[in-house]
């Protein structure tokens, strides 16, 4: 079971998620995000968590950046343009690449990355913004990613009303959630965040059984 909560730039809020049960709590670090918070500020959140593993979500940084993220939070989600060869360089089970999915050659980009077994993460395509849009993935080309590959967290436009369905018709193996879950950027509606951990864990169960 894989249930992640991400945009998160309040160590009370992440200790209250994680009191909720989510298995992932995701930080933004990248400036041009609404949500970015610096390196001292991760270090605040993960000091403050003892179940829930630590994201650091990032887009094409340096490898010296990724070092340092990953000294201090458990996971690196690389939400860029970032290259199979780059991404090899840190150690696979702490690695979840992001694809926005736009159409069938999105779906050929990600291949590479499958036939390696990373564990993917596929989002709404948005010109403007790297993820956290709200948006939610054509039905199809979400069919076509799981042809590929069971190993799939998905995301854009989740929240509390719609991941149980989302959960049961494509059976991944996570769920990520954020702007939707917001009273504004970065700042979460615990309510919201509450009802969507539950819904997804019921769900995640009936389809295990």
């Amino acid at each position: 079971m894989f249930i992640k909560v991400c945009g998160i730039t309040d160590k009370k809020q992440a200790k209250q998620i994680e009191d909720y049960g989510a298995t992932h709590i995701g930080v933004i670090h990248f400036e041009k995000s609404p949500r970015h918070i610096n390196i001292n500020k991760i270090k605040d959140i993960k000091e403050n968590l003892q179940k829930s593993k630590l994201v650091a979500v990032v887009v094409n940084p340096t490898e010296d950046l990724v070092k340092k993220l990953l000294d201090i939070t458990d996971i690196i989600q690389f939400h860029g343009d970032e290259s199979l060869e780059f991404i090899k360089k840190f150690p696979k089970e702490r690695v979840i690449k992001a694809f926005r999915i736009k159409d069938e050659n999105s779906i050929e980009k990600i291949k590479p990355f499958v036939n390696e077994n990373y564990l993917i993460l596929i989002d709404a395509y948005s010109e403007k913004e790297y993820g956290g849009t709200g948006k939610q993935i054509n039905q199809k080309l979400v069919l076509k990613v799981k042809n590929l590959t069971d190993r799939f967290i998905l995301s854009g436009g989740l929240d509390e009303k719609n991941v149980y369905e989302l959960i049961k018709k494509y059976k991944p193996f996570g769920v990520d959630a954020s702007s939707k879950l917001e009273l504004k950027p970065g700042i979460k509606d615990l309510n919201k965040v509450k009802n969507y951990i539950i819904n997804a864990k019921k769900a995640f169960g009936e389809i295990s059984e």
